[in-house]
């Protein structure tokens, strides 16, 4: 006879990490609610987001909130642990290469926010205080309930030993893509554009001299301080990269899509070079 026993009580502190963390999608999903549906919530000038192409981003975006409010619950509740692993790592992969830089650039757009003339864009003023305060709400937040998650789940990564074996041709050639990153960013931080912008062009090749550095040293010392690097700067690379080539084409601005295409293809790369050095193989959970 089995003895049915009660879920594990989940802790307040995480349950007010999860809640948070969706209570800071909410102001977003509002604005693209409102323009899918054709309402003026934030807008100057309602014709910018008439065309096919502003719904289908406002869609995509808005599904990318909604994706991280299901991740949110996932890295709470018990059922979380049950999904597979690469259908809960790859979105908050990718959510933490868009979402880290933002939080790391934020006292630069703060700034930026403070002193640039707005009066001219098709959004009020408040609509980008809104979005960048979210985003950076959500990756604070968003982030924490991931390690809490990932401690419980997969705790033999802080404790466990690197299994050997090199990074191989994927590790040294996305080692040589996050420096060509590096170097294109930082080539963009020293041109014009508003200095908002520029400070995430200097955060993200940072990011990517820091991924090749720990990604270069993996074997050495501990592994989990390697893996944290190798996760954000090559989710930056991958993550904001994807999203780069996608405004670019739609956009019609094709001058840094080579670039961008080394950046995506090198965050990958190394991402699959550092999961092969995990100590173990997960066990069934």
């Amino acid at each position: 006879m089995t003895v049915a026993t009660a879920p594990p009580k989940i802790s307040s502190a995480r349950l007010i990490v999860c809640y948070a963390a969706i209570l800071g999608t909410l102001p977003y999903l509002t604005l693209k609610a409102s323009w899918v549906t054709g309402g003026g919530l934030g807008l100057r000038d309602p014709s910018f987001v008439d065309s096919d192409l502003m719904v289908f981003a406002n869609l995509a975006t808005g599904g990318m909130d909604v994706v991280a409010v299901l991740l949110a619950l996932a890295f709470t509740y018990s059922w979380g642990r049950r999904i597979p692993a690469p259908l809960v790592l790859f979105p908050i992969w990718i959510g933490t290469g868009l979402l880290a830089p933002i939080v790391l650039d934020l006292p630069v757009i703060v700034a930026d926010l403070s002193t640039a003339q707005l009066d001219e864009m098709p959004l009020e003023n408040w609509v980008w205080a809104v979005v960048y305060g979210g985003f950076a709400w959500q990756g604070i937040l968003l982030l924490t309930a991931f390690v809490l998650y990932a401690r419980d789940r997969w705790w033999f990564v802080v404790t466990g030993t690197v299994k050997p074996g090199t990074i191989g041709a994927a590790g040294l050639l996305g080692i040589a893509a996050a420096l060509i990153t590096a170097i294109g960013h930082s080539i963009w931080a020293s041109g014009t554009g508003g200095i908002a912008a520029r400070g995430q062009d200097v955060v993200l090749a940072v990011l990517g001299v820091l991924a090749a550095i720990a990604l270069a040293n993996v074997s050495r010392g501990r592994f989990w301080p390697r893996l944290v690097l190798v996760w954000t700067g090559a989710g930056a690379m991958a993550g904001t990269g994807a999203w780069g080539l996608f405004t670019a084409f739609t956009m019609g601005s094709t001058g840094r899509v080579v670039v961008l295409a080394v950046q995506v293809i090198g965050g990958v790369l190394m991402m699959i070079s550092v999961l092969r050095r995990l100590p173990v193989v997960e066990q069934a959970t």
